[in-house]
């Protein structure tokens, strides 16, 4: 069989399968993701949805991790290569069985070095493998291009990073015509960041050039939801938790992703261990439902 019909197969099947299930919804990625803040101002919305104000949602962002499998040399002072996303793909799609997986890669791909050939071919081959593994175990699968790089002060920026993660979400728009679901979220950032400096020449993005503040995430999440809604046939004119709700809404978040990281198991030290995962599922349903009835 043709390996395009084989593929469309496959994804054709996942997605039939997939909307005979409850939802189950997975975000992945690194240290942004991992944060947790742009993920749980998107969960707040999605929950805002029909039918889906209860829906199994959780973040499993992984802090340093790649989908490439590269790590720069002396990282993290030597102590720990960079975690590979596909060490632990397998369980995590395995025993969390999702229907979704809502993934941003990248700011860690290029292992912060100039543009390469080769390091640009290990993400795209990373994000095939990726797609492919969720396509498989039944999931529809949605890729986020990369975050901003230095958009405070781009002297910060000798090597043009920012530049590296545009090649990188340009190859991953460019996958569109083939069926992919690719959400751009790498220029609608630098708008948002634009137009907050034009309104207010103080404002930091990101204080370390890479990790973005509150109101960043918040971009982070504006960007994503306005792609995503339509890309789910959900509402989008929506508005994300705030105050209390959030609040409650990112703690159970939280409970949630350190107890999955936990029982799906990862290469990353330092990470904080969570409560068996029956335990965490119910303090969630608890604070789910603190969080509907505010």
């Amino acid at each position: 069989m043709p390996r395009l019909l084989l593929a469309l197969l496959i994804l054709f099947t996942a997605r039939a399968s997939a909307d005979k299930l409850e939802p189950r919804i997975l975000f992945l990625g690194d240290s942004i993701t991992y944060g947790g803040n742009w993920t749980v101002y998107v969960e707040s919305a999605i929950r805002a949805q029909k039918g889906l104000s209860r829906a199994t949602i959780v973040n499993m962002g992984l802090s340093s991790e790649t989908t490439s499998g590269l790590s720069e040399p002396g990282h993290a002072g030597g102590s720990f290569p960079r975690p590979d996303l596909h060490e632990r793909l397998g369980r995590v799609l395995t025993q969390f069985k999702p229907t979704l997986v809502v993934a941003c890669y990248g700011i860690n791909d290029g292992i912060y070095l100039p543009l390469d050939p080769t390091r640009q071919l290990a993400f795209q081959d990373g994000i095939i493998k990726l797609r492919v593994a969720c396509i498989r175990a039944g999931a529809q699968v949605v890729i986020v291009t990369p975050p901003l790089y230095a958009p405070d002060n781009r002297a910060k920026d000798a090597i043009n990073y920012d530049g590296v993660m545009e090649a990188y979400g340009a190859w991953l728009v460019a996958q569109r015509p083939l069926g992919w679901q690719v959400i751009d979220l790498h220029p609608l950032l630098h708008q948002s960041v634009a137009a907050a400096k034009k309104a207010d020449p103080a404002f930091i993005y990101a204080k370390d050039n890479l990790h973005p503040g509150e109101q960043g995430h918040l971009f982070m999440a504006q960007a994503v939801w306005q792609s995503l809604a339509p890309m789910m046939k959900w509402k989008s004119d929506v508005a994300f938790a705030d105050g209390a709700k959030l609040k409650t809404l990112r703690e159970s978040s939280v409970i949630l992703r350190d107890a999955w990281l936990k029982q799906t198991g990862h290469k990353r030290p330092g990470v904080k261990g969570g409560l068996p995962v029956p335990q965490a599922e119910a303090r969630s349903a608890e604070l789910i439902d603190e969080y509907l009835k505010k």
